[in-house]
C-alpha cells in the first residue's frame, strides 16, 4: 500500500510500511537523473541525510529511508541486515529504479554489504561511511551501554531535555546527545520515549557482535569508497586497510577531526569528498 504527499519538490511515501522521502528538484528533468539513496545508521532515520542531500539534489534524484524499526517505519520482528538489504530492494523495485548510487552510514553500510553482494546489476556505486565487515564487539558494546543508560520513559519533554543537556552531553558529546534526543517522541500514553524500536536496535547490536560480513564485503564488484572519520571507534584504522586490500573495487579517504558521524561532524569535507567521488 502506498500513501503520498507532495509538498516542495520533495515527495513522501509509505512503501510496505516504510516511509521514503524522494527528493526532486526540477521535476521535467527527474528522468534524466542519476538516482542516489542515502541509508542512515543505528539509530537514525532518513531526515538525518536531508543536509547532505540538499548538497547534492542538483544533480541526482534522491531517495531517503527510515529503515525498518527507526523514524516513521514499522517495527517488525527481524532485524538482520539482510532483511533490512530486502527491504531496500522492494523500495527499489516499486519505485522502478533500476540501478542506483548507495551510501550507507554504520548500519546502512552493512545492509549496503549485502545489497551489492546480491544485487551488482542495480548498483552504480556504493559510499561506505565509517562501517566495516567484522564483528564490532567493543564498539556495539559501547553503544549499548550507552542507549541503556537514558532512563526512558520521561514524563515531560523538559524532563528528556534536562537530561540529555546536563548528564548526556557532558559524557558523550553534543552531537550524540542531539542526534538521540531528536528520537523522543510522545506516546499515546502522554509519556516520551524512544521513536524507534529498542528490541530492534539492540538485536542489531547483537548481530554485529556475532557476525561479520567480510564475504559479502569481497563479494562487493562495483565501484566504491570507504570513508572513516580520523578519531572513530567503530571503524578501526587496521580493519580500514583491510578493507583496502581485500577488495581492489575499494578506495579509500580519511576525514581529519572526525568520529563515527563523519556527515555529521565534518559536513564540508564529506560533501567534498562524496561529490568528488559520485561525479567523478
Amino acid at each position: 500500500m502506498t500513501q503520498k504527499l507532495e509538498k516542495q519538490q520533495q515527495e513522501f511515501k509509505f512503501i510496505n510500511s516504510l516511509y521514503t522521502r524522494v527528493l526532486k528538484s526540477d521535476q521535467s528533468l527527474e528522468e534524466d537523473k542519476p538516482k542516489l539513496v542515502f541509508l542512515h545508521g543505528l539509530l537514525g532515520n532518513g531526515q538525518n541525510w536531508l543536509p547532505i542531500a540538499r548538497e547534492l539534489e542538483k544533480n541526482f534524484t534522491i531517495l531517503l529511508i527510515d529503515q525498518r524499526g527507526h523514524g516513521k517505519s514499522f517495527h517488525p520482528e527481524d532485524y538482520h541486515p539482510k532483511d533490512f538489504s530486502d527491504d531496500l530492494k522492494s523500495i527499489l523495485d516499486e519505485l522502478n529504479w533500476k540501478k542506483v548510487h548507495l551510501v550507507g552510514h554504520s548500519l546502512g553500510a552493512r545492509v549496503g554489504f549485502d545489497f551489492a553482494s546480491k544485487h551488482p546489476e542495480r548498483l552504480h556505486s556504493f559510499v561506505i561511511e565509517d562501517m566495516g565487515p567484522h564483528k564490532t564487539d567493543e564498539s556495539s558494546e559501547g553503544t549499548k551501554v550507552m542507549i541503556e543508560s537514558v532512563p526512558v520513559p520521561f514524563e515531560t519533554r523538559e524532563e528528556a531535555r534536562a537530561f540529555f543537556e546536563s548528564s548526556f552531553k557532558p559524557k558523550y558529546g553534543a552531537v550524540l546527545s542531539g542526534y538521540l534526543y531528536a528520537n523522543i517522541e510522545r506516546k499515546k500514553n502522554k509519556s516520551f520515549d524512544w521513536r524507534f524500536s529498542l528490541k530492534g536496535v539492540l538485536e542489531c547490536i547483537k548481530i554485529g557482535q556475532l557476525e561479520d560480513f567480510w564475504s559479502e564485503y569481497e563479494a562487493v564488484n562495483v565501484k566504491s569508497l570507504v570513508i572513516r572519520g580520523e578519531r572513530s571507534g567503530h571503524l578501526p584504522l587496521n580493519i580500514y586497510k583491510e578493507m583496502l586490500d581485500r577488495n581492489s573495487n575499494v578506495q579509500g579517504v580519511e576525514i581529519q577531526g572526525a568520529g563515527h558521524w563523519v556527515h555529521f561532524e565534518q559536513k564540508d569535507l564529506f560533501v567534498k569528498n562524496l561529490k568528488d567521488f559520485l561525479l567523478s
